[in-house]
């Protein structure tokens, strides 16, 4: 082996093994885990709420760590922990001969059984509402108002004025070419009439200090502003916390439905993306990392409910059609169905784990503008 090759795998190694990185993988394993876990939670508090046996509840895949049955159901403690599931008895709704009492989950009525299935994708949801709720109430509501924002630095963006200058996240501007800037508005207003070499005061640690920038590609520093919080009332927040719950499911629905009408591939995270959107949720602080999962939960709910067999909205679809049909489909027709939903399933993750892997390839070739344009688009 060459020395270099050597070295790239020592650096490696340290890469794995420092504390950012094993963080980020405690990080990742919790918010999945937990966002998992919840889910068949639901299933699981559903079974018991309809006297339906559950067979084994498993916190985590894989090799068993420990086990343990106080009654009917075993508890089961697995070696991967990234959610889990429950395992209901009779839980192939489509064989009647073989139910042998009323607390198998194929004895229920059609609504029930549909009640048990959706509850897990509904569990994910109130997860998330709890996760806005706490989020707002403990952190506040950020200021929209350009006049009520004090002009704090949040963050320099790359390849525009300010990434050339002495300018730092949490500097305060106070004045751009001797003119006095109090709130982010002003500061805009008075960038937007300069032009060429400008001196920006800012203050740090007490000291004003001075540097300049060339405005020579724009009328943008290229600077994000540092959020703004206001305290929000108890119910103010339960009102965010279900819009929250509300409006990101409806804009996931509206986008996947414009793509498919325009003929488009929709734009998915796989697990590579989602890993390294958590990995980097957990650097962001606790609010937007919480915050973060409870997206999450609103995504995995939502998806989970879609009508395609093998996820919980295709099994909801046959107890529905059960029901207008007053008869049970066919388990050759469920077999199939399940077939073609794994099949596509399959394909969205390959599909997914593509996207990610031609966005991380790509992202270095994007144009610092490109790829801050729509949240640097003021300043």
């Amino acid at each position: 082996m060459s020395s270099s090759f050597l070295t790239l795998l020592w650096s490696k190694f340290l890469w794995l093994i420092s504390p950012d990185t094993l963080l980020s993988i405690l990080g990742i394993a919790f918010a999945l885990g937990l966002v998992i876990f919840i889910h068949e939670l639901g299933h699981f508090l559903a079974c018991r709420l309809l006297k339906i046996r559950v067979e084994e509840f498993s916190i985590g895949f894989g090799k068993i760590l420990k086990k343990w049955q106080p009654g009917q159901t075993q508890y089961s403690l697995r070696a991967i922990p990234l959610g889990g599931y429950v395992k209901p008895a009779g839980e192939f709704y489509a064989r009647e001969a073989e139910i042998k009492d009323e607390g198998e989950f194929a004895a229920k009525p059609w609504y029930s059984r549909a009640f048990m299935v959706f509850a897990g994708a509904g569990m994910n949801y109130v997860l998330a509402f709890v996760i806005f709720f706490i989020v707002v109430l403990s952190m506040g509501l950020p200021v929209s108002d350009p006049k009520a924002i004090p002009p704090v630095v949040g963050e320099i963006v790359a390849g525009y004025p300010a990434s050339a200058s002495t300018l730092e996240a949490g500097d305060k501007i106070t004045e751009i070419n001797k003119t006095p800037v109090q709130n982010w508005q002003e500061l805009v207003q008075t960038v937007a009439a300069s032009e060429g070499i400008i001196n920006v005061a800012y203050e740090r640690g007490g000291k004003t200090i001075n540097t300049t920038m060339d405005l020579a590609g724009g009328k943008k520093l290229g600077i994000a502003l540092e959020p703004v919080y206001e305290k929000a009332s108890f119910f103010k927040a339960i009102y965010v916390a279900a819009h929250q719950c509300y409006y990101w499911t409806a804009l996931s629905l509206k986008t996947i439905a414009e793509k498919l009408w325009q003929r488009q591939a929709p734009e998915v995270a796989g697990p590579i993306g989602i890993f390294e959107i958590v990995g980097k949720g957990v650097h962001s602080g606790a609010e937007n990392y919480f915050f973060l999962i409870g997206l999450i939960s609103v995504a995995i709910g939502m998806f989970n409910l879609f009508p395609i067999p093998i996820l919980d909205g295709g099994h909801i679809l046959f107890f529905i059609i059960e029901g207008i049909r007053g008869k049970r489909v066919k388990e050759k027709t469920i077999l199939r169905a399940t077939s073609f939903g794994a099949f596509l399933l399959i394909a969205l993750v390959v599909y997914a784990t593509y996207s990610d892997i031609a966005r991380i390839a790509n992202r270095s070739a994007k144009t610092p503008k490109a790829a801050v344009e729509a949240t640097v688009n003021n300043d």
